[in-house]
């Protein structure tokens, strides 16, 4: 399918396994160049590798924390001088321990929304001002 994104830029955080490799690799089938980021450099490093091999794009893997605003900046600062710009976002963010429900205690609860909640405002934050002077971008 072609979405129309060849030549674009997409940042995914979380994009070592599950939903954000799944993205990356449907937005590396269509052309987009991506910016990987992900807590664990083994998987980031593998993924990048899988993605180079099966569709020739060009990614940039950075091992991060995006619940730490100083990891979320320094990816978004190094997509920019690889690439220019960052076109895509995907935020995207794990959750709380996988567990039943009524398992999880409050504070497990709270870490995982202070999590999404708070990558997904500094991730935004720090790439919409280029998003907006080029009046392009998805998020």
């Amino acid at each position: 399918m072609d979405l129309g994104l060849k030549g674009k830029v997409a940042l995914i955080a979380a994009a070592s396994r599950g939903l954000g490799r799944a993205v990356a690799e449907e937005l590396a089938a269509e052309g987009v160049a991506l910016v990987l980021c992900a807590r664990g450099a083994e998987a980031l490093n593998e993924t990048r590798e899988v993605l180079v091999r099966n569709t020739g794009a060009d990614v940039l893997a950075l091992t991060a924390d995006v619940g730490e605003a100083g990891d979320v900046w320094r990816v978004v600062n190094a997509g920019l001088k690889e690439f220019g710009r960052i076109d895509i976002l995907v935020n995207n963010a794990g959750g709380p321990p996988a567990g039943r429900f009524e398992s999880l205690s409050r504070e497990q609860w709270d870490a995982a929304t202070r999590l999404t909640l708070y990558s997904a405002i500094e991730l935004t934050r720090n790439v919409l001002p280029g998003m907006r002077e080029r009046r392009w971008g998805a998020s």
